[in-house]
C-alpha cells in the first residue's frame, strides 16, 4: 500500500482508524481462552445468532418474517412448504450461511465458488431460477422508496456486461494477491467493492453479509459465527446506505475512510454484544427457575409487559412484578415507560463509539442521523478546520473565517414532524490564544438534550437529526472535521 492507496480507493490511516483496528484484534487475541473456556454457552449463542443473522439480512432486503417465524422454518424445513418469496429467501439463507459454518476453510476466495455460494442462495425461489450463479445482465442500480411511494437512486453500479466481469475479477485477483493490507482493512475494501459492483441481478445485499462472515472465518476471526453482523447492521440501516452513499458519490478512485471506519465499529460493536451475552448467560446459569423463564420469555418477546408475561408463564402477578424490578435494578433488564404502559427488554449493550468524525468539504456538507431510541445521542466535542489557502499568523485564517460566515447548523425533527434547528457560528469557538484552528469545546454539544430545550418524550423518537455545514460565500475555504461521540 503507497500513497495511502488501497486497491483502487483511497484511505488515509489516521489515528482513529488504527485505533479501532487495534481494539478488534485484541479482542481476537484473547478470543481462544474464552472458546475452551465457554464451550457449551458457545453452541446457544450460536443457534440464537443464526436465527438473528439470517432473519435481519433478510429484512434489510424487504422480508417481513419475524425471528420467531425464521426459527420455525429452520427448525423443521421442507421444501414443498416454502411457498412464499420471504420463506424461500430465509432457506436459502440459511443454507448458505450453514455451509460457511460448517467448511469456510475449504471455501477459497473464487469467482466460481462466489457464483456458486450465490447460486446456493437463490435456490428455492423459482423466480430467481433465470439469473442465480451468473452475473447480471441488465442494469440494477440499488433504489430506495420515498415516503410518496416514488424511488430515488441510492447509488449506482457498474454495468452489466464485461465492465462487471472485468470488475469482478479484478477485485478477487487483487484480494487473493495482495499481502500488505491488514486483514480486516482488506474485508471491508473487498465487501464495499463487491456491493458498489452489484455483479449478480439481486441478492447482493444478502451475499455481500454472507461473504463477510466467510472472510473472517478464513482469516481467523473464529468469535463471528456466535454474535449477529447482521442484525448489527439492520439496526444501522440508515447509516449503512448512507456512508456508502457518501463514499460512492467520489467514484471512481474514492475515499472510502467512512466505510471502512464503519465496518469497524458494526464489528467493535457485535464483540461488545458478545461479551454481554456471555456474561449474561454465565449470570443465568445462577438464575432461579421462574427467572430464567422469564429472562427467556422477555428475550423472545421484547416489548412485554408484566401481565402478559404472568399470563403466558401463569406465575402470580405480583410475583413477576418483584422478579421484574429485582432484574431491572441488576441492570439484566431494561424498563421503559412508567404505570400500565411499562414494558421491558433485554438490556441493550450502549457502546459509546469514540470519538467519531463527520468531514465537511465544499463537495459534502450535510451529513444525516437517526437517533432511534432514549439513551441514543450525538455529542460534539472538537471542531478541526483544514484551511485550502497558504497562512503564516492566525489573524489570516480568522478572518477569513469571519468574512466566509461559516457556521454549522444542527436541525432534529421528531417523529411528530415537530422540527428545532439551531446555528452555531465557528468563528465563536475562536478565542485569542489559539494559533492553530482547532476548537475543542469547553461544552460540548449535546444532541439532542441542546435542542429540545423542553425535553425529548419517548414518543418523539425516532429522532431524525441533519447536521450542516453552511456560510454566506459559494465556496468555503476550510475542509472541517468534526469530532463527536456517538451512542
Amino acid at each position: 500500500m503507497t500513497d495511502h492507496k488501497i486497491y483502487t480507493f483511497q484511505l488515509f490511516p489516521d489515528w482513529q482508524l488504527i485505533n479501532q483496528l487495534s481494539n478488534v484484534d485484541r479482542f481476537g487475541g484473547s478470543w481462544t481462552a474464552i472458546e475452551r473456556r465457554e464451550g457449551q454457552t458457545l453452541k446457544q449463542l450460536k443457534s440464537i445468532a443464526t436465527v438473528r443473522s439470517i432473519g435481519a439480512s433478510t429484512r434489510i432486503e424487504g422480508s417481513r418474517m419475524t425471528d420467531d417465524e425464521v426459527r420455525a422454518l429452520i427448525s423443521n424445513l421442507r421444501v414443498e412448504k416454502l411457498q412464499e418469496r420471504d420463506q424461500q429467501e430465509v432457506a436459502g439463507y440459511f443454507e448458505v450461511l450453514d455451509l460457511i459454518s460448517e467448511s469456510f476453510r475449504d471455501i477459497d476466495i473464487t469467482e466460481g465458488n462466489v457464483k456458486n455460494l450465490h447460486s446456493l442462495l437463490m435456490k428455492y425461489s423459482g423466480k430467481d431460477a433465470w439469473h442465480k450463479g451468473k452475473y447480471k445482465q441488465a442494469s440494477n442500480e440499488v433504489e430506495a422508496t420515498n415516503p410518496d411511494g416514488s424511488k430515488h437512486t441510492v447509488f449506482k453500479t457498474t454495468e452489466p456486461g464485461f465492465a462487471t466481469e472485468d470488475a469482478m475479477r479484478n477485485l478477487i485477483a487483487w484480494y487473493r494477491s495482495d499481502t500488505e493490507v491488514h486483514s480486516l482493512v482488506k474485508t471491508a475494501v473487498f465487501i464495499y467493492d463487491f456491493l458498489s459492483i452489484h455483479p449478480f441481478q439481486d441478492g447482493n445485499g444478502r451475499l455481500s453479509r454472507l461473504l463477510t462472515t466467510l472472510l473472517l472465518l478464513r482469516q481467523g476471526y473464529s468469535w463471528i459465527q456466535y454474535v449477529s453482523f447482521e442484525h448489527e447492521i439492520e439496526s444501522r440501516k440508515s447509516e449503512y446506505y448512507r456512508v456508502l452513499m457518501d463514499c460512492q458519490r467520489q467514484r471512481p478512485g474514492e475515499d472510502i475512510h467512512d466505510w471502512v471506519l464503519f465496518f469497524l465499529n458494526c464489528l467493535m460493536n457485535i464483540q461488545g454484544q458478545l461479551m454481554q451475552k456471555l456474561d449474561t448467560k454465565n449470570y443465568a446459569s445462577r438464575m432461579s427457575v421462574k427467572e430464567k423463564k422469564i429472562y427467556q420469555f422477555i428475550e423472545n418477546h421484547p416489548g412485554a409487559k408484566s401481565g402478559q408475561i404472568a399470563e403466558k408463564l401463569d406465575i402470580p402477578l405480583p410475583t413477576i412484578k418483584r422478579i421484574l424490578a429485582e432484574m431491572a435494578n441488576t441492570n439484566l433488564l431494561q424498563k421503559h415507560g412508567t404505570g400500565p404502559g411499562t414494558h421491558y427488554s433485554i438490556q441493550p449493550v450502549i457502546n459509546a463509539r469514540r470519538d467519531l468524525l463527520m468531514r465537511f468539504t465544499n463537495a459534502a456538507r450535510r451529513k444525516e442521523f437517526l437517533l432511534q431510541y432514549d439513551g441514543a445521542f450525538i455529542e460534539i466535542k472538537k471542531i478541526i478546520l483544514t484551511p485550502k489557502f497558504e497562512w503564516v499568523g492566525p489573524d489570516e485564517w480568522v478572518a477569513k473565517l469571519i468574512s466566509e460566515g461559516l457556521y454549522m447548523q444542527i436541525t432534529s425533527t421528531n417523529s411528530k414532524a415537530g422540527l428545532v434547528r439551531q446555528p452555531y457560528v465557528l468563528s465563536s469557538f475562536n478565542n485569542p490564544y489559539l494559533y492553530q484552528p482547532v476548537f475543542t469545546l469547553p461544552q460540548p454539544i449535546h444532541i439532542p438534550n441542546d435542542l429540545w430545550t423542553d425535553g425529548v418524550n419517548l414518543t418523539d423518537y425516532p429522532l431524525q437529526v441533519v447536521v450542516e455545514l453552511m456560510g454566506s460565500s459559494a465556496q468555503f475555504s476550510f475542509d472541517v472535521l468534526v469530532v463527536y461521540d456517538e451512542a
